[in-house]
């Protein structure tokens, strides 16, 4: 009878399971994100991992399925898309977007600036998260870091070009590179700086168009053939120290996202930074010999030139602090405390350490109190 009565507790224990299973799993929910990236460029490393991990944590019924650029629309036209809800989130770079807003510029990457470490605790620790938000929110969306590469490779440049080891080497060389702060650095040394999408440099190196080219860290340069088409790699990466990528996330779409998914979707975002970060590190070392058995040279910029980079970067910030204000402004203030807070801890570790505290923080510093940016 004992025994009967414990099956006949189970059996209830069972149905009552069965019965509550349906109402304990989550609504189903379908998402849709877009990808700056094209299938050739692993900087969707982050994104993939964070689609993973939220399916896993919500048994599928959270599901987000992922758009390359070019699938459904080009790749800087994600922006808006996710914007008006076209798209629920798109993974990115936030430099991409400063021509939305100036206050996007250093939120992806600056020369001399935050290294990957830098930037996730400047994001988790220093409040670089709710200036994220700020940006973004003035477009409707909400942000997600998902990690950072290492230091971008430098500038690559063909047999026919030569290497670049001094600041001199830079003038008339018809460069690519993306960001503002770059493209005027170069400028002051009479170089010929080049906009033009990733997917692009290929053809434009082999055939001429090009006398060199930056991309972004060693193992997604290798991956996109960048060693079949030039000689020279100079180094170090001083434009990009690294680039945060990360995805934003239609508002309205967030909003409507159960609590308990919302807070899956934030921590498969932490989750994905950290598998990033240190997928980026080991595919970058690995990278180098790779190169190294294809031919390609490594050379050295001179201590002088980088100082004189150096140098620039900071006029350019001054430059564009005085003509932006606003958020930039807001933003840069914040970088700066915090390179300022652990510039101390960074010079203590020296070679056990990560980084360098660049020569313009103090100068900046004293730029934004006298233009009172809070």
């Amino acid at each position: 009878m004992k025994f009967k009565r414990v099956l006949v507790i189970l059996g209830i224990i069972a149905f009552a399971m069965a019965v509550a299973a349906p109402a304990m799993a989550g609504p189903k929910v379908r998402w849709r994100m877009g990808s700056t990236w094209t299938p050739a460029i692993n900087l969707y490393h982050g994104d993939k991992a964070m689609i993973k991990y939220v399916k896993e944590m919500t048994n599928g019924d959270f599901n987000i399925k992922w758009f390359p650029s070019g699938s459904l629309m080009k790749a800087f036209e994600y922006f808006d898309a996710c914007s008006k809800g076209v798209v629920e989130a798109v993974g990115d770079w936030s430099s991409y977007w400063v021509s939305k807003d100036p206050a996007f510029d250093f939120l992806g990457s600056f020369p001399f600036g935050f290294d990957n470490l830098d930037y996730l605790t400047w994001y988790y620790q220093f409040g670089g998260r709710e200036l994220y938000n700020e940006a973004y929110g003035k477009f409707n969306m909400v942000y997600f870091n998902l990690g950072a590469t290492p230091m971008e490779s430098g500038f690559r440049t063909t047999a026919k070009t030569g290497p670049i080891r001094t600041c001199a080497d830079y003038k008339g060389k018809k460069l690519r590179t993306p960001a503002r702060s770059t493209i005027w650095v170069l400028q002051q040394l009479g170089g010929a700086p080049i906009k033009m999408a990733g997917g692009e440099i290929y053809l434009a190196v082999e055939r001429g168009t090009l006398d060199g080219a930056e991309f972004s860290s060693p193992g997604i340069d290798w991956e996109m053939g960048f060693a079949e088409i030039t000689k020279y790699w100079s180094v170090p990466g001083w434009h990009q120290p690294c680039s945060q990528v990360g995805v934003m996330v239609n508002k309205n779409a967030w909003n409507k996202l159960p609590k308990l998914y919302q807070n899956i979707f934030t921590r498969a975002c932490m989750a994905a930074a950290m598998e990033s970060l240190t997928f980026y590190e080991a595919d970058s070392a690995r990278a180098i010999e790779k190169f190294k058995a294809k031919g390609t040279k490594i050379v050295h910029l001179t201590p002088e030139c980088l100082k004189t980079l150096d140098e620039l970067t900071g006029k350019y910030i001054i430059k564009a602090l005085r003509e932006r204000g606003g958020l930039f402004a807001k933003i840069l203030k914040s970088q700066m405390e915090y390179l300022k807070e652990y510039k101390d801890w960074r010079d203590m570790t020296d070679v056990f350490g990560h980084g360098q505290t660049p020569s313009y923080v103090d100068m900046v510093m004293s730029e934004l109190e006298k233009m009172g940016v809070k």
